[in-house]
């Protein structure tokens, strides 16, 4: 007996809503069942889905029951309705890779639903990048390839899609093209470069599954892992430098505390720390671990930075006081000596004012930050800083940032800035500054809103876990959960007004406040 599945037409670009039918040969469909299945198994393992239908490493039969062959299919559709892009991306290598043709088919059962819901797209967008990277050729891992190249290396999954470039998909090139000149995954984010491709994406709808806008998306999304890749080794490098200058230029600790470490982090577990690096991917993977691990690789570059910036104020204050003490005593053939000595010695020089004993926290403030309330009084022997410092409400916070920012406003160059309110460090992108130092509308009052609720949040969790108390804690995070939603409401409203702009920097701000909050409940009882 014949089994016929009817599907709609042109089910596999999803641009057509016709009515029409054809039949499948239920041979095809099982055929692909059986070699998606150990991809389908694995997810099911991993992430405790469903029980599995048959032992590790054993597939379905090749000939089927009607009783196995419906099963099966409708244990292949559970996990397909639970499981979500982030949980595939966490497979291991070694078995999403394992086979071309298991990959092939897990992605064109995928492709073939008719109905496809947003999650279903975001499988679709990782499956197909992944498959182009398996069967790519090696040479177009360097090379700048075209849409043509894609499509031949899609040719098995879309069949021949055509390689013309769609007129929709023609920001994808101005975002590639912004992403040419970011130097760090701190440029990336500054330039919203992610939260720009997702807007595109989510403003396709049914036109993403035309197999042309697949093409366009799948070197879209390569380019930009190749480029994540290397802008996560070049971040990576440049903090391992940091460590290592401030380690031979004497400095044993270093004050991170606005990357969530200690106010005394020894140069050693910095180093371990940049070597090991790891983006979550396991059961603590979410949308907002994944920013809070990003936003604490960029504090933390910030905080080395802003380490080395005091070194080198200090070896250079060390440099003159030692030029001009010998100028005094010798009035001689010792001033040309010295006037000789290159900026590359002064470490040297640093080194002979016992090095030893010299702190980064201990060097000279760091131009453009203001001192707080709480540094002042900490310096006063006796004085609990955090604990006798009186809670700030919303108003007060953000009076403090804005005069921070209006009295040192950033360098040229910089994309983020700092400000500190009672001794904690809070970081804040280049559009969060305009919001405060220029006259803005409602995007920039919902920014200044964002940014005051993620440094409540930030001071309330210092308090918590300095002093214990759990006061600020609660009303910090109360007030941060209730803006959340507002500011969700606000980036989809600019979504529907096609404000790009302001769509994707009260987006990453607000992902920066959910992260915070998740790590603030961690810190509850």
């Amino acid at each position: 007996m014949t089994i016929k599945t009817p599907i709609p037409i042109n089910s596999l670009a999803g641009t057509n809503k016709s009515k029409s039918s054809v039949t499948v040969d239920p041979a095809t469909m099982w055929n692909e069942a059986r070699l998606a299945y150990p991809l389908y198994a694995a997810l099911a393992a991993q992430f405790d889905l469903v029980a599995l239908l048959y032992a590790a490493g054993e597939l379905p039969p090749a000939r089927p029951t009607r009783e196995i062959f419906d099963r099966d299919l409708e244990w292949l559709n559970t996990i397909d309705e639970k499981v979500r892009a982030f949980q595939i991306r966490q497979l291991p290598p070694e078995i999403l890779n394992a086979s071309e043709a298991s990959l092939r088919a897990f992605l064109q059962r995928q492709l073939k639903k008719p109905e496809k819901a947003s999650a279903d797209r975001d499988k679709i967008d990782l499956l197909l990048v992944q498959y182009f990277a398996l069967c790519a050729p090696e040479e177009l891992y360097r090379s700048e390839f075209s849409l043509a190249d894609v499509a031949r290396v899609l040719q098995p999954v879309l069949g021949a899609a055509d390689s013309t470039p769609v007129e929709w998909c023609a920001p994808l090139d101005e975002i590639l093209n912004t992403l040419e000149n970011c130097q760090s995954l701190r440029d990336m984010m500054e330039h919203g470069v992610l939260e720009q491709g997702r807007l595109l994406k989510d403003s396709a709808g049914q036109m993403f599954y035309d197999p042309a806008a697949l093409v366009a998306f799948c070197r879209f999304n390569f380019r930009l892992r190749r480029a994540f890749i290397r802008m996560l080794h070049a971040d990576l490098n440049a903090m391992k430098a940091a460590v290592e200058h401030l380690d031979a230029s004497g400095v044993k600790t270093v004050d991170c505390r606005r990357a969530g470490f200690s106010a005394a982090e020894t140069t050693t577990q910095l180093r371990y720390y940049c070597e090991n690096w790891r983006q979550p991917f396991h059961k603590d993977y979410t949308e907002n671990s994944v920013t809070r691990a990003f936003d604490q690789l960029f504090a933390l570059r910030a905080d080395l930075e802003e380490a080395l910036v005091r070194v080198h104020s200090a070896a250079t204050q060390q440099f003159f006081a030692i030029e001009a003490h010998e100028n005094e005593e010798t009035r001689g053939d010792q001033v040309s000596a010295s006037a000789n000595v290159r900026s590359d010695d002064l470490p040297p020089l640093l080194a002979a004012a016992k090095p030893e004993e010299m702190h980064a926290d201990q060097a000279a403030p760091v131009p453009n930050e203001a001192p707080s309330a709480g540094a002042i009084k900490a310096a006063k022997p006796g004085t609990d800083a955090t604990s006798a410092a009186p809670p700030i409400d919303a108003e007060k916070c953000l009076d403090s940032i804005w005069e921070q920012l209006i009295a040192a406003p950033p360098s040229r160059g910089r994309s983020m800035s700092t400000v500190v309110l009672q001794d904690t460090k809070v970081l804040l992108s280049s559009w969060e500054v305009a919001a405060f130092v220029t006259e803005g509308d409602q995007e920039a009052e919902d920014l200044r809103r964002a940014v005051v609720a993620r440094a409540l949040l930030a001071v309330a969790m210092d308090v918590r876990k300095r002093s214990g108390d759990l006061t600020r804690l609660g009303s910090a995070l109360a007030l941060a959960r209730g803006e959340v939603s507002y500011f969700q409401g606000r980036v989809e409203t600019a979504k529907r007004a096609k404000n790009t702009e302001a769509a994707v920097n009260l987006g990453i701000s607000t992902k920066r406040l959910l992260s915070v909050i998740e790590e603030a409940e961690k810190l509850q009882p």
